[in-house]
């Protein structure tokens, strides 16, 4: 090969011509196509490459000319080296060391991408030639190396790259040739940690002498070999045996400690050192690592810290340092407890004090991210199982929670100025919206370490929190009696620590009560009635007090006689305004103490109702009082109050008193509706009653139509509540006693009645007439009635649009500005349209699990069904059919009970499953053709395609889930806080081994159909159209909805192979061809692959025997061969004949194997993958090995090894003196 010809200078100037028009944006397009195509042209010549890579890669030529040289050589090396002859791989080898030698300008201004391609070349042919047929080549790059700083950095790129590639991201194309690599860098790692070590050791020593001689260059030279030493043993210590890490007594361990206080080094120490703790593997092989914990190591940390943190200015440079010393630190900890306990001499180290105050320096610092990791060790040591016994760790949990108290104040976010940690979080976060993820989550995990941490040192932490309460309240009593001031915003200081401070409150104070060391009733007493007595007037502060209030409410158990005072205080929050603002004025804030108010009061209903119980007169009087007035309560104020009660007035355990309670909130559900049966009568009568025929009324107070909406709301929400919260008494004797039993089960269950039921039954058929008018009013009818200012009425909100896109949804308002929000009308009847559909699809939903049976029983339910909530579904936009098929289907059939499969779920699947076949199918259709032109842009997350692609994946799924409950059971969906449906027969359900959904595990989660699903699919009609959709979905371009029908139709297959009559040959021909079809789609996806191999597999083995037209199937798919079939048949009868019951064999193996080899030509590549040159690398021969020396047979020696002695007479009488003898 030659470099210097004249054919390939004449062909290097054109090749570097043509770099210099691909990478000028001023060429036109076709002129830059024609380059590329030139230069792929010359990358398939290797004559040409190789002449004109080492002519380019010169370094007098431009550095984008020299880079794309180099790049034509590594293309040789990859692609075409099996194809060389010896004398072109060793003129390769020859000229790419020359390079090394030679080829590169000085370390210091060359670009780093061009030295990075030259060690690449070198790198290339180890993984093709090392170490057997170039055994010299560690030899080779040690002499290199000595030749001067950038020799040494090439050579240390080479080291890093290799190690790289076979040990740290495996990404050899050979597994054989890997293992020989690794193999021989294994057995050079003496060496070759001895040259790092030499290499970082010489260079520092020339590094101090040149910088006390001024001599700042080469100083630089020696300092960027030093990092890049400190690179490549980043990577080299991450997998190598520990011996080496810690040998020399720990020399690399000391060097790195003692580099961390070196400015321009401390960096990549740091790294290295981070690369070492964080080490994975034995426990023995982590031992070594408590090292650490010695004096000198944490005190080189701990003051390399400190002078960080001195430092006024913030560079991002220190920051990063020292959050990857947070994260040595918290590493180190980790190892700690991972052998702590485990090992029998693992114990407290001796200076874990020293430890524990280094990682509150940290724990202090203000940024987020560096308190982001303390804070998961905290909950680490806190939760282990001897640590957290430690009393030097219980010691330091004052200093703890008082950092910690800090920490979960909401400031620091990068727009602000109002905290220290706001210029951090700049240098962390892009916006506020970022910022806020990791917060909330660390905030999260912070508060669950301080509820451990209370049942720790409980004295401790009540302490805490009585302090800081009592301190706060206090001071806030003395400024709310001397100074005016304005009112809070969400970042005022005031109103942040308050906030804190109530989140603490309520995390120790449940925490403290579970545990042994209670406090006093009369510490609690004064906690609440100091509580009590503050009169806060700023509707923030109000709204963090109620939060302090419930976290101390279960004092009350020990003080019930101060509970009317906790009441009075609660109804004064939820009645709160500020002067000069009426029902229709009040400001944000007032409307959310309001809220949290009436939510509270649900809360401890559901607490502590047994407390409650006894003042539910009070309480019942009051919410009437409220109610009673128009201009006090709204209506969502006044259905939360509500909901309390009817929480409450189940524990009275009295179905009569119960039913009665329930009939009088009620009642004006019952008025109401009776007067709306001229709206319910017909689409465009209740279109008129809620005004979608009349033109948008400004402001609201004068819209009659939205009073008429309000009380549709009303009516909805409140039957929504009382489905919801009334419930029959879980303890069974109670139950009996109340009145509560309605029936008794052949099998020993009890049947309850919910107190709701005859109350709700005379609603049903207005609620059902609510619904099918609900889903008229997508009829083209009653769309061309709509006023033109509802045009969009019917459209999803915003807020729910953004939600399904993972748009965040930003609020154009300031934070700070506390004004009411204001709805124009069209958002107001877009609101109302879409609660009431899914308000309307969440009362049927929880009428099946609350009401129970008796629900069940209504007449003629199904029919009422079909002609309400399934009518007119294909006029229905997705986001609409959404909430019927999860909401409403998904529940009602778990909870129905087996007597009712009959007369019940099959009418209604009989409607349903046909018709979403359909749909789905069409649905699917349109969006292939979408995909495939030229407007479908997947990154364009604004267009409608991107919104109705969405949905339509959304409603396969859920559809898909819904009959994964009707076929194969599962956990029942936990729609309602009550007790069940009120049937107590022991577990209902089909458990299953895998969990929930039709994940990747597929095959093996359950044994059989559920009793629900062999009614199903009993059932013809609803059988086929079943097994459509799910065949189908094996081709629809959606993995997920792939994996759910992989996974059912496995159970069915299974069950349909018993009851083959049910089935024809063309049938089961579809059903292999649609797994063909699904392993074409789906193939690149490994999960995916997975399942529908087995899944074919298994179809295959069950219906063969009697469908042997499966075999021409599979004979007809490209590049199979009659003997591969063959095999796989005679795999399936020696399974068949060997494993009878079907149980996991080492057969299986083997047929799916021969199976995959079999459709391996249909089966699907990602579009980047397709058309991937393939890197083929020679397996060279093994490397030598020394023979395991081999035992002598007993037979073959003359010695005496005592067998006979062990049979003699002198031995006892069990023949050990013999034995014992002949060993010694």
């Amino acid at each position: 090969m030659e470099v210097g010809g004249q054919e390939v200078l004449e062909m290097a100037g054109m090749v570097a011509q043509a770099v210099h028009t691909t990478l000028d944006p001023s060429v036109p397009h076709n002129t830059r196509l024609s380059s590329y195509t030139m230069l792929e042209k010359v990358k398939e010549d290797v004559q040409q490459a190789v002449g004109c890579g080492f002519h380019l890669a010169h370094q007098d030529r431009e550095s984008m000319v020299r880079h794309f040289g180099l790049q034509l050589l590594e293309h040789v090396i990859k692609y075409k080296w099996n194809d060389l002859t010896v004398e072109q791989k060793v003129f390769i080898k020859e000229k790419s060391m020359q390079l090394v030698a030679e080829g590169t300008l000085d370390l210091l201004t060359e670009h780093l991408y061009i030295k990075d391609k030259v060690s690449r070349l070198v790198v290339e042919m180890m993984k093709r030639e090392w170490p057997q047929q170039w055994p010299g080549l560690l030899e080779e790059l040690h002499q290199l190396s000595k030749r001067g700083p950038t020799q040494t950095e090439l050579v240390l790129l080479v080291f890093l790259r290799i190690a790289e590639d076979v040990a740290t991201l495996q990404n050899l194309e050979s597994s054989q040739r890997r293992r020989d690599l690794y193999q021989a860098m294994t057995l050079n790692m003496d060496s070759m940690f001895g040259f790092f070590l030499s290499l970082l050791e010489d260079h520092y020593i020339h590094y101090q002498d040149r910088n006390s001689h001024q001599d700042t260059e080469a100083a630089a030279h020696h300092c960027r070999v030093m990092q890049v030493v400190l690179m490549t043993l980043a990577v080299y210590v991450e997998w190598v045996s520990v011996q080496y890490i810690f040998s020399q007594d720990g020399k690399l361990l000391q060097s790195l400690c003692f580099l961390l206080s070196q400015d321009a080094l401390k960096m990549e120490a740091a790294e290295c050192l981070l690369q070492i703790v964080s080490r994975k593997g034995k426990v023995e092989d982590r031992r070594p690592l408590l090292l650490l914990f010695a004096d000198a190591p944490m005190s080189a940390v701990f003051n390399a810290a400190s002078s960080q943190s001195t430092s006024t200015l913030i560079s991002e440079h220190n920051y990063r340092f020292l959050k990857t010393l947070t994260q040595v630190l918290t590493c180190l900890g980790s190892q700690l407890c991972t052998l702590w306990g485990k090992e029998a001499d693992v114990t407290e180290p001796p200076n874990f004090h020293t430890y524990l105050d280094a990682m509150l320096a940290f724990t202090r610092h203000p940024s987020l991210q560096m308190y982001s990791y303390t804070s998961a060790l905290w909950g680490q040591l806190l939760r282990h199982e001897h640590a957290s016994q430690s009393p030097t760790l219980q010691n330091i949990l004052p200093s703890w929670i008082m950092i910690v108290s800090r920490k979960v104040m909401k400031h620091g976010y990068p727009s602000k100025n109002d905290s220290e940690s706001c210029q951090y979080s700049r240098l962390d976060f892009d916006c506020d919206e970022e910022y806020s993820q990791v917060f909330y989550k660390v905030r999260a995990e912070s508060l669950e370490n301080v509820k451990v941490a209370s049942l720790l040192v409980p004295e401790t932490m009540y302490k805490f929190v009585d302090d800081w309460l009592t301190t706060h309240v206090q001071k806030a009593i003395n400024e709310s009696s001397t100074v005016d001031k304005p009112l809070c915003n969400l970042f005022s200081p005031a109103y942040l620590e308050w906030d804190a401070l109530s989140q603490v409150v309520e995390g120790v104070v449940r925490r403290v009560m579970q545990s042994n060391s209670q406090p006093t009733a009369e510490s609690g007493l004064r906690l609440l009635q100091l509580c009590l007595s503050y009169q806060a007037t700023d509707p923030l502060i109000l709204s963090t007090l109620l939060s302090c209030i419930s976290g101390l409410f279960i004092f009350i158990r020990l003080v019930p006689s101060i509970l009317p005072d906790v009441l009075n205080k609660i109804f004064s929050a939820l009645t709160f305004s500020l002067p000069g603002q009426m029902k229709d004025s009040r400001s944000r804030a007032v409307k959310n103490v309001r809220r949290h108010g009436c939510s509270l009061m649900v809360k401890i209903a559901k607490g502590y109702p047994d407390i409650l119980l006894q003042a539910f007169d009070f309480i019942n009087d009051v919410v009437d009082r409220l109610s009673h007035n128009p201009q006090e309560l709204s209506q969502m104020e006044k259905l939360t109050l509500q909901e309390s009660l009817l929480t409450i007035n189940n524990h009275f355990c009295n179905f009569d008193k119960q039913s009665a309670f329930i009939s009088k909130i009620l009642n004006p559900v019952s008025a109401i509706w009776l007067d709306m049966k001229q709206p319910f009568s017909s689409p465009q009568d209740f279109m008129s009653f809620v005004g979608l025929d009349k033109a948008p009324v400004e402001p609201s107070e004068n819209d009659v139509n939205g009073q008429n909406r309000a009380q549709l709301v009303y009516c909805v929400n409140l039957t929504l509540a009382v489905i919801k919260r009334c419930e029959y008494p879980k303890d069974a004797e109670k139950a009996e006693k109340g009145g509560f039993v309605l029936d008794r089960l052949d099998n020993g269950g009890t049947v309850y009645r919910n107190p709701a039921m005859p109350h709700i039954t005379p609603l049903l058929h207005q609620l059902f007439c609510l619904v099918r008018l609900n889903n008229s009013l997508w009829h083209p009818s009653a769309l061309a009635n709509v006023a033109p200012g509802y045009v969009k009425a019917h459209s999803l909100p915003e807020v729910e649009k953004n939600n399904i896109l993972g748009v965040t949804n930003i609020h154009a308002v300031d934070v700070c500005v506390d004004t009411p929000k204001v709805q124009n009308p069209l958002e107001r009847m877009q609101n109302f349209l879409s609660m009431m559909h899914d308000s309307l699809n969440h009362i049927l939903g929880n009428a099946g699990p609350s009401l129970g049976p008796q629900f069940y029983q209504t007449p003629n339910l199904p029919q009422y069904i079909v002609h309400s909530s399934l009518s007119g579904l294909h006029f229905l936009p997705d986001y609409r059919l959404r909430p019927i098929i999860r909401v409403f289907l998904k529940p009602f059939v778990q909870w129905c009970p087996p007597q009712c499969y009959q007369s019940i779920i099959l009418p209604i699947l009989h409607h349903l499953c046909p018709y979403m076949v359909e749909r789905l199918n069409e649905r699917w259709c349109h969006l292939k053709a979408l995909m495939e032109s030229s407007q479908y842009e997947e990154e364009n997350t604004d267009t409608q395609e991107m919104f109705d692609d969405l949905l339509i994946r959304m409603l396969t799924r859920e559809y898909f889930d819904l009959l994964k409950a009707i076929l194969v059971g599962g956990p029942k969906q936990d729609v309602t806080s009550g007790g069940g449906m009120g049937v107590d027969d022991g577990e209902m359900e089909v458990v299953m081994a895998g969990g929930g959904g039709g994940g990747g595990g597929g095959v093996g989660m359950a044994d059989n159909l559920s009793e629900l699903g062999q009614t199903v699919l009993a059932c013809d009609s609803i059988c086929q159209s079943v097994m459509t959709t799910l065949l189908k979905a094996l081709g629809w371009q959606d993995t997920s909805a792939c994996l759910k029908a992989t996974y059912l139709l496995h159970f069915m297959l299974k069950w349909l192979s018993q009851h083959s009559q049910l089935l024809s040959a063309e049938a089961v021909g579809q059903v292999l061809m649609s797994v063909f079809q699904g392993l074409h789609t789906h193939g690149q996806h490994d999960a995916n692959q997975s399942t529908l191999l087995t899944l074919g597999l298994s179809t295959y083995e069950l219906f063969i025997p009697a469908f042997p037209n499966l075999r021409q199937l599979l004979l007809g798919l490209p590049g199979v061969k009659e003997e591969d079939v063959a095999k796989l048949e005679e795999k399936i009868q020696q399974s068949t004949q060997n494993n009878p019951t079907g149980k996991t064999s080492k057969h299986d193996k083997a047929k799916k194997d021969i199976f995959r080899k079999i459709v391996s030509e249909i089966v699907g590549k990602n579009v980047g993958q397709a058309f991937k040159k393939e890197v083929h690398m020679t397996n060279l021969p093994p490397m030598f090995k020394n023979p395991r020396p081999k035992q002598p047979r007993v037979d073959d020696t003359d010695t005496d090894i005592g067998l006979c002695s062990l049979f003699g007479p002198e031995g006892d009488a069990n023949g050990h003196q013999g034995i014992l003898t002949g060993s010694h």
